[in-house]
């Protein structure tokens, strides 16, 4: 059968649903299907709405393990920051009170621009099944289904929710505008990260019999055995290692991360701080703000490899993700694999994933002094630092590896679309 996955990144970019993709498009083709992925070539997400950040610089048209990757040069002219940011504001402010979808649904397919999306996706001939992700960015999804239906295809869709905290309703108004409403109720198939989302999808009116519950998975194997004293010496890390996974943001708790520290620290508690992750201009403007002793300790590395990936968990002695934007959260079970502790915030999908006391701690999101203290507990108490980090590995392995999360994916595809995806030739290695 012929594939086609639409996501807004791929690898060489790291990120949680580009690497999410790569593992299902890639386990696709090696069981004998013929797997395309179509996405952009920005590097940087605000290269979406800003053509001076980073774009990938590779081929338009590769082989990446056996799956062809096709890269839609990204078009800017007038969509810029503020037409494409003001554009997302008042679209969640109109969804309060319009429910008329055309506006709504015309505008996200030109936030952000990829004239030469559809060609792509069947640059390689008629897709049986079109598999779209992401409803942040859902101009590319709401394409993507414009395709399958055009073609008969079936269309299957992984909307990787932002919720926010159950108290706040704005996170949720920005994932149920009337268009998005829509595509989530045209799917053929829907899979959502956590029970949470699943309900969430439900109360949209999609059918329960349409949405599969599967998660995000890890290979243990590829995260273990870094080296942990090297990362520290070649970084000039003392003392209670505190690390930070993913794209540095405000909404990502990364700034409440650098106060905590810098809270820590002012009360005389050896600690400090190493994050990995592009960053958002958003993070660099408010973090320069701050004053220098808040930023003592702060490590800040950029995109890193995964050799080097593999070294900090090493190296770390505490993962923190405090993020009120997260569908799943995949770097808590990237620690787990090293028998790490996690911090999270107690909002979107992590709560499901990670529970206070038993696996991790969990704080308010925006609240720099409380995560403060959740580190200094666990500095000053290794031994619940230990129980915390091999439950998390317990449940890691018992659930969330990629085997366990790929085979609920082809049950899924075989319950609701009706394929044995197994039927093809088997190349598993």
């Amino acid at each position: 059968m012929r594939w086609v996955f639409v996501n807004h990144r791929y690898a060489p970019f790291l990120g949680g649903s580009e690497q999410h993709v790569q593992v299902l498009a890639e386990h696709l083709a090696r069981r004998g299907h013929e797997v395309g992925v179509v996405t952009s070539n920005a590097f940087d997400l605000e290269y979406f709405w800003d053509g001076s950040t980073r774009r990938v610089r590779r081929p338009e048209v590769e082989q990446v393990n056996e799956v062809t990757v096709r890269r839609v040069p990204v078009a800017h002219g007038w969509n810029r920051p503020l037409t494409f940011q003001g554009g997302r504001r008042g679209m969640g402010e109109a969804s309060r009170w319009l429910s008329w979808e055309w506006p709504f649904r015309e505008v996200s397919r030109r936030f952000p621009r990829l004239p030469d999306l559809e060609a792509a996706m069947l640059a390689d001939g008629t897709p049986d099944i079109v598999f779209a992700t992401n409803l942040g960015l859902e101009g590319l999804a709401l394409r993507a289904h414009d395709v399958a239906r055009e073609h008969g295809a079936a269309f299957a869709l992984m909307p990787l929710l932002h919720l926010g905290a159950k108290d706040d309703p704005v996170p949720r108004r920005y994932v149920s505008m009337p268009h998005q409403r829509r595509l989530l109720r045209d799917a053929d198939l829907v899979f959502a990260m956590t029970e949470m989302e699943a309900e969430f999808i439900s109360g949209l009116g999609v059918s329960q019999s349409r949405i599969a519950v599967v998660g995000v998975g890890v290979f243990p194997d590829k995260l273990v055995g870094g080296d942990g004293a090297r990362f520290r010496r070649d970084h000039q890390l003392e003392g209670f290692v505190v690390g930070a996974l993913g794209a540095l943001a405000p909404e990502k708790g990364t700034l409440d991360l650098v106060r905590a520290v810098g809270y820590a620290r002012a009360r005389r508690v050896a600690m400090s701080l190493v994050a990995a992750g592009p960053e958002l201009s958003t993070f660099s403007r408010e973090i320069a703000r701050l004053p220098a002793e808040v930023c003592e300790g702060i490590h800040l590395l950029g995109v890193i490899t995964q050799a080097q990936k593999r070294d900090m968990l090493a190296a770390i002695d505490v993962l923190a993700l405090p993020s009120r934007s997260e569908s799943f959260g995949i770097v808590f079970l990237e620690a787990w694999a090293n028998k790490k502790p996690v911090i999270g915030a107690n909002a979107g999908a992590v709560p499901e994933l990670v529970r206070t006391g038993e696996n991790g701690l969990l704080v308010a999101f925006g609240r720099p002094e409380a995560l403060g203290e959740a580190l200094m507990r666990l500095k000053r108490n290794p031994p619940e630092a230990v129980t915390l980090g091999e439950a998390g590995e317990r449940l890691m392995r018992e659930k969330y590896t990629w085997p366990r999360v790929l085979a609920r994916m082809d049950e899924a595809y075989e319950r609701v679309l009706g394929i044995d995806v197994t039927g093809c030739a088997q190349r598993e290695s």
